[in-house]
C-alpha cells in the first residue's frame, strides 16, 4: 500500500450466486466488501485504487464454469486490461494464465506468479528482444500476426537452439457488432492474416526452422454483449482447423480470443453458452482471453 497513490485488493468470501460486483452504497456511503471506502481514503490518502478480490474471483469462476467440460481450457487474463500487480497476483492464485502483448507484461505476469507455460504472447509489433525474452521464459504460445513476424521468430529461435510454439492469428471477416475502433475481425482490419490465406501461411512455416505450429488464434473485437458474432467466428475457425488437419498438420489448440463485454446490463446473457461454441472448433485445448470482463467492475 502506498501512502499517496495506493492500490488494495480486498479479500472476501466468494459467492458465485451473488451480484456481479461487491460494491454498494449504504446510507449514502460507498462500501467494498463490507469496508467503507472513506476509511481507506483516510488511511492511505487519495487518489487510491481499490479492487474487490471477491468480484475478480467470482468472474474467474464464471469463466471457468462456462468452459467446463472442455478438458483443460486455458483462461488467459489480458494483462493490458489492468496490469496492477495485486490484480495479477489475485488472478494467478485463481489459476488464470496471462495474455500479454509486450516484454514488460511478460515480466509482470511472471512476477505475479503466473507460470510461463500459461502465458500466451499476442499483439502486433513484437520486437526481437521481446521474442528472446519470451523464448527464454518458455511461454506457452506465440500468436503470430504476419508472415514477416513468423520469419523473424524463426531466425531468433534457431539462433537460440529452441523451438517456438506458434499459432497464426486469423481474420475470419466477422464483425463484432461493436464500435468500429474495437472491431478487429473484419476484412478491413489490420490484425492477423486473412482466413483464406491461412493454409498457405501454415504450409510456409512448416518449412521454417525453430517453429512448431500447434494451433489457430482469433480475436474479433471487444465489448461483445451478443454471442452470435463469436459463434460465427468459431465455426469458421473450426472449419479451418479441419482443413489444416486434413493437410497433415497436427494442430490441437484453438485460441478463441476474448472480448466479452462489461455487463452493464444485468439482463444480458451470461457466457455459459461459450462451452458449446468452443466445442465447434474441435481443438483438444481451448484458450479463452479474459480482460475487461474480469477486472472492469472489480
Amino acid at each position: 500500500m502506498q501512502s499517496n497513490l495506493g492500490s488494495l485488493a480486498l479479500s472476501g468470501k466468494l459467492c458465485v450466486g451473488a451480484a456481479m460486483d461487491h460494491f454498494e452504497i449504504r446510507n449514502g456511503e460507498l462500501f467494498c466488501e463490507e469496508v467503507p471506502l472513506a476509511e481507506i481514503a483516510v488511511a492511505v490518502g487519495t487518489p487510491a485504487y481499490v479492487y474487490s478480490t471477491a468480484t475478480m474471483l467470482r468472474h474467474a469462476e464464471v469463466l471457468k464454469s462456462s468452459l467446463g467440460g472442455l478438458g483443460d481450457p486455458l483462461i488467459a487474463y489480458a494483462v493490458k486490461a489492468n496490469p496492477n500487480p495485486a490484480v495479477l497476483a489475485t488472478l494467478a492464485q485463481a489459476g488464470l494464465g496471462a495474455d500479454v502483448v509486450s516484454g514488460g507484461e511478460i515480466q509482470r505476469a511472471r512476477a505475479a506468479g503466473i507460470p510461463a507455460d500459461r502465458i500466451v504472447f499476442s499483439g502486433v509489433g513484437k520486437t526481437a528482444e521481446e521474442m528472446r525474452l519470451a523464448l527464454a521464459e518458455g511461454v506457452y504460445q506465440f500468436n503470430l500476426e504476419s508472415m514477416a513476424e513468423a520469419e523473424t521468430l524463426s531466425a531468433i529461435a534457431t539462433s537460440l537452439g529452441v523451438t517456438a510454439p506458434v499459432a497464426f492469428r486469423v481474420n475470419p471477416d466477422v464483425s463484432a457488432g461493436t464500435h468500429a475502433k474495437i472491431t478487429t475481425g473484419i476484412a478491413e482490419s489490420k490484425f492477423g492474416i486473412a482466413i483464406g490465406e491461412a493454409p498457405a501461411a501454415y504450409a510456409h512455416i512448416a518449412n521454417l526452422p525453430g517453429l512448431s505450429a500447434q494451433g489457430v488464434a482469433v480475436h474479433i473485437g471487444s465489448q461483445l454483449t451478443d454471442l452470435a458474432p463469436l459463434e460465427r467466428a468459431f465455426v469458421r475457425v473450426g472449419d479451418l482447423l479441419s482443413d489444416l488437419r486434413s493437410q497433415g498438420l497436427e494442430l490441437r489448440v484453438a485460441d478463441l480470443g476474448g472480448g466479452l463485454g462489461v455487463p452493464y446490463n444485468p439482463d444480458l446473457p451470461a457466457p455459459q453458452a461459450l462451452r458449446n461454441m468452443a466445442r465447434w472448433c474441435g481443438a483438444s485445448r481451448a484458450i479463452g482471453r479474459s480482460g475487461w470482463f474480469s477486472s472492469q467492475d472489480a
